[in-house]
């Protein structure tokens, strides 16, 4: 792969982990993830307007938006709800195991087909993803919630990463991103509120944070731009979108440091040493594809 993309998807790599460290443990965890999404909005308007480039899209490019849009929607949501009660090194590394499921849906939809060190890749990055929240004396599925939605939050990568791939051929990021913001904040808007009727109601949360807590928001919403930026870059310079997702695996063992040093979660080095066998299994993928 050209030096240029792998440089862009390290940098990525390197940003990602800190979005999750700095909204997790908000009291309104909804009021932080809209934060985050309606940031976006604005990042990619101020982009589009400083590059002068026009928010039109083609027309067939739209689908493309709206499926950026869904995998984003159940990746958000599901992200948020996981990391409400889990700990960020367990699951952060099943959620960002994006590859398998890009891989699966390549076989199933594309028709492509793997060689066999792609597979053992594979089955090591699941027997890891699922060996790194294990505790002895309890079952490997104890939490089978929280595996759940962090195994929906990956399929919900692999499919705005597969659409975001594809529109990238065509349309430049800034005008791209801000529609497919402006899609996702109102649908998170709209499913946030009709799911806390019987709850706070959701305008006090977003207007009941203190000042730091959306320093926060802005801090996690512009560092996560800026990193999926430098992925929509390396996908116009040419990078294929499994190779780029896996590339960007490196930043597993680095959440499994900041889980252990920053929230001081427990079990650092059991957690570190399957963190680092998963990403092993993803650069065997890499390789194998």
């Amino acid at each position: 792969m050209d030096l240029l993309v792998i440089a862009l998807v390290l940098g990525s790599a390197a940003l990602h982990p800190f979005r999750d460290l700095l909204i997790k443990g908000q009291n309104f965890p909804e009021s932080a993830y809209l934060g985050v999404t309606g940031s976006w909005v604005i990042f990619a308007a101020i982009q589009s307007t400083i590059l002068n480039q026009p928010p039109n899209l083609p027309v067939d490019v739209w689908p493309l938006v709206a499926g950026s849009a869904l995998g984003l929607f159940l990746y958000y949501l599901c992200v948020m709800l996981t990391l409400k009660t889990g700990d960020l090194s367990i699951y952060y590394p099943i959620i960002r195991s994006s590859p398998i499921a890009i891989v699966a849906m390549s076989y199933l939809f594309l028709e492509q087909y793997y060689s066999p060190l792609t597979l053992v890749g594979i089955s090591l990055i699941l027997v890891s993803a699922i060996m790194i929240q294990y505790r002895r004396g309890t079952s490997l599925l104890h939490r089978p919630k929280l595996i759940f939605t962090a195994v929906v939050a990956m399929i919900g990568s692999a499919i705005y990463g597969l659409a975001d791939s594809v529109a990238m051929k065509t349309v430049t990021p800034a005008p791209f991103l801000f529609w497919v913001y402006i899609t996702l904040t109102l649908a998170l808007l709209i499913f946030f509120t009709l799911t806390r009727v019987q709850k706070r109601p959701l305008r006090l949360q977003l207007f009941g944070c203190w000042p730091n807590e959306w320093l926060r928001i802005l801090g996690s919403g512009a560092l996560s731009y800026a990193s999926y930026l430098l992925i929509l870059f390396a996908f116009q310079a040419g990078g294929e979108v499994a190779v780029v997702s896996a590339i960007r695996q490196v930043s597993i063992p680095l959440t499994v440091l900041l889980g252990a040093l920053v929230l001081k979660e427990k079990r650092f080095l059991t957690r570190l040493f399957w963190a680092l066998l998963l990403a092993s299994g993803v650069i065997i993928i890499t390789i194998g594809g």
